[in-house]
């Protein structure tokens, strides 16, 4: 029997609009900060479309909203810690997918909105590890965490925030390089796993093919706006991951009254 939670009743106009425009909101978050589509996408295209397909949709989109970035950093990819976080990722990645399949949704909710909150107060607090916390090691939990967390909530970033903070010999190219590099190589070591689970449904591709161009268009609104409002990106990530905390408290309560 099909999964209710990967299955819409129908796709009706006022739902095609609310997608739309989630997409287009998310889109422009990941161009302004370079991150963060699934943390907007995921809460609030929930609302009226189910959970599971939200995640994969946002692990979709999100994955393909790194290649602008990739196209312009490239050569600044640094090949070594981004093959040993996918290689690390994967077997996190597996779990997820598993999760996100037996899981009750009520669970992913509030798994959700717990990740959410986390990731707004690491963001808000600067989110940086201590120094000391560097090395290989931290790059295999951080690479498995990400993957865990990344295919049950379509949200890999803090993990991988919390490990680019503390490589102090990178620079900012690199950095973002890194990061998003290995993002567009877990999703696509993510969407096999989610294939051989069921998950790549009609309506996940449904929803993709309606939320994909907008999401483009968001993405390339906020690539221009970040590099316009440079100086100001600080407040304008306080004022997204406030809204994001917000998000996740929300996706809580959710997730008790589910």
């Amino acid at each position: 029997m099909p999964d209710p939670h990967l299955t819409l009743i129908t796709l009706t106009t006022a739902i095609i609009l609310w997608i739309c425009l989630v997409a287009l909101a998310a889109g422009f978050t990941q161009g302004l900060t370079g991150f963060g589509f699934a943390v907007i996408c995921t809460p609030l295209l929930s609302m009226f479309v189910p959970v599971k397909i939200c995640i994969i949709v946002s692990t979709i989109c999100g994955g393909a909203g790194t290649l602008p970035i990739l196209a312009t950093h490239w050569r600044h990819i640094l090949w070594r810690p981004v093959l040993m976080l996918t290689l690390s990722a994967a077997p996190g990645l597996w779990l997820g997918a598993k999760m996100l399949k037996h899981v009750p949704v009520a669970w992913i909710i509030g798994f959700l909105g717990a990740v959410l909150i986390a990731i707004a107060i690491f963001q808000l607090r600067n989110g940086r590890l201590p120094p000391a916390w560097r090395g290989r090691t931290l790059a295999i939990v951080c690479g498995f965490l990400s993957g865990a967390v990344g295919s049950v909530t379509a949200a890999p970033g803090p993990p991988i925030i919390a490990y680019t903070s503390v490589q102090i010999d990178w620079d900012v190219r690199e950095t973002k390089a890194v990061m998003n590099a290995f993002f567009l190589l877990q999703t696509f070591v993510v969407l096999p796993i989610y294939a051989a689970h069921d998950l790549l449904t009609r309506d996940v591709a449904r929803v993709c093919a309606w939320a994909a161009p907008l999401a483009a268009c968001g993405l390339a609104g906020g690539l221009l706006l970040s590099h316009a409002l440079r100086n100001r990106l600080p407040l304008m990530r306080r004022i997204i991951y406030t809204a994001v905390l917000l998000l996740g408290f929300s996706m809580l309560a959710k997730a008790l009254w589910h």
